[in-house]
């Protein structure tokens, strides 16, 4: 029995091992990449090993633009986090603990958003950016302009119910006992004070869970960008803005300046691994609690 328990932790073990480098293998890679000359990283076989650090790409990398998408970017995830965690907030406490008549109809309509694929949202979503009234000169009707396509707002007024961070809270919601609320009623508290006061401290690892979900979704969209502002670079996000600078430096006839191309990926990548990584243990704490109840 011993030796079989042996042989079982060393196969798992073996695994686990080949399975994470097989896995951390491209970002090694890419992060050796980014500091090696690129006849280096033409010579390289297994891994572009430097002999020196050519720290001077990383400072040619941040032009372009790439500064500039870096901070608007930053200000969409921080928009993004507040509206998610305010909604997912409000919204969760409203489905856990209020009572009125119809709620799990609702409720089963907000998770309906959660079933559909996003694909198929991408088409009415831009015409309700490009037919919206009253902007990028349409009329009240929504016709004569573009809307808000090709302008900064279109990356800002869409998704601001999130069917994901509603269900997840009102998981962790139902788990919290009611006399916390019934106390700090007698206490004279209001339905916001409840929330972001009394129940927000315990919530910790679900709101924490939630912001890495949001943090990675805003960071890394390239899609909606690439439909709806495409030829207005002053509203490049770091994704989209990226990949238009990887591509102006490819070149077909294999004299591309691989390490650049290593250093743009690298900068765009690494902010959200930083962050999944430092916040890991709340991520896992909240998607496990939210599912102990329901």
């Amino acid at each position: 029995m011993k030796r079989r328990s042996l042989i079982t932790r060393v196969l798992s073990y073996a695994f686990l091992g080949i399975s994470s480098f097989i896995m951390i293998y491209p970002v090694l890679f890419m992060a050796l990449g980014s500091f090696t000359t690129n006849n280096r990283f033409l010579e390289a076989t297994i891994l572009p090993i430097p002999n020196t650090l050519n720290v001077t790409l990383f400072q040619r990398a941040f032009g372009a633009g790439v500064w500039d998408s870096y901070v608007f970017t930053l200000k969409r995830c921080v928009f993004y986090i507040s509206v998610t965690l305010l909604a997912g907030l409000i919204g969760g406490y409203i489905f856990s603990k209020l009572r009125f008549p119809g709620k799990n109809k609702v409720f089963l309509l907000f998770l309906s958003g959660m079933v559909m694929p996003g694909i198929l949202m991408l088409v009415p979503q831009y015409l309700l950016m490009a037919w919206f009234p009253l902007a990028g000169g349409n009329n009240i009707l929504g016709q004569g302009g573009h809307g808000f396509v090709g302008e900064w707002p279109v990356l800002f007024i869409y998704g601001w119910v999130p069917p994901f961070a509603i269900f997840l809270l009102k998981q962790s919601f139902d788990m919290l006992p009611t006399e916390y609320e019934d106390a700090a009623k007698m206490d004279g508290a209001g339905i916001f004070t409840i929330i972001f006061r009394v129940y927000g401290p315990l919530l910790k690892p679900p709101v924490v869970a939630l912001t890495i979900v949001t943090f990675l979704g805003v960071w890394n969209d390239y899609l909606w960008p690439s439909l709806t502002i495409a030829g207005h670079p002053e509203y490049y996000p770091i994704a989209y803005r990226i990949q238009s600078v990887v591509l102006s430096d490819w070149s077909p006839v294999g004299t591309t300046d691989y390490p650049s191309v290593m250093v743009r990926t690298f900068l765009a990548t690494w902010p959200p691994a930083a962050v999944y990584f430092i916040l890991q243990r709340y991520f896992v704490q909240g998607l496990v609690a939210s599912g102990l109840k329901g």
